[in-house]
């Protein structure tokens, strides 16, 4: 009997591409895309993330109605379709990647509320995902008039929304239900889908 290459206790029983032996179930569905680099072409990663996503993706839909629905209201559709390109932005990123976290995100999303934020506050470069975020952001502002006070508020929004649907018990929560969310409800260009760049302006996105 072969043990799991992961915890060298329980029989392997399933083939883990990432450590190049066999993995036990327990260890496979606890430590896959968080603790384990899975190729995204692992059936076992795949079956599990489209689960997740299709799962979650109305219920933080529901959420995020209405957590910009005030901002509707108020006539700030252009921070909405803000919050919308930070998601997308979020969603290309992790598109290609199966290693990742929530805290990976609200890390990212900190680090750019602090580098819009009108007090200069001298620090290290941020993650990676931090730094794509920030090169599309910057690509966006390019071609769109918003002051900087407008981002924060985007992504003061952003951050809230994660805080309220993130679960530290589920380290992948928020990501299943927003990359989901992303999947079902945005309505995106073929061009944008088949590219590998998702940056561009928001008017061309829809909800559904």
């Amino acid at each position: 009997m072969s043990l799991c290459v992961y915890c060298r206790k329980r029989a392997g029983k399933r083939a883990c591409p990432a450590l190049g032996g066999l993995i036990c179930p327990s260890c496979c569905g606890q430590h896959r895309g968080i603790e384990i680099s899975c190729p995204i072409s692992c059936k076992y990663f795949k079956t599990h993330e489209s689960y997740q996503r299709v799962r979650l993706a109305e219920e933080f839909h529901t959420l995020w109605v209405e957590k910009t629905e005030p901002l509707s209201k108020a006539g700030k559709e252009r921070l909405i379709d803000l919050i919308v390109l930070i998601e997308l932005l979020v969603y290309q990123f992790y598109r290609e990647r199966a290693l990742g976290t929530d805290s990976e995100v609200v890390e990212a999303l900190e680090f750019l509320q602090r580098r819009f934020s009108p007090v200069l506050i001298a620090e290290a470069g941020g993650t990676a995902l931090a730094t794509h975020l920030w090169n599309g952001l910057q690509e966006f502002l390019k071609k769109e008039s918003l002051p900087s006070e407008a981002v924060s508020e985007a992504l003061e929004k952003s951050v809230e929304i994660f805080r309220s649907y993130a679960n530290p018990a589920q380290p992948r929560k928020y990501l299943h239900g927003m990359l989901g969310h992303v999947e079902r409800f945005l309505k995106l260009p073929d061009e944008l889908k088949e590219s590998p760049s998702l940056i561009a302006t928001p008017k061309i996105i829809a909800l559904e």
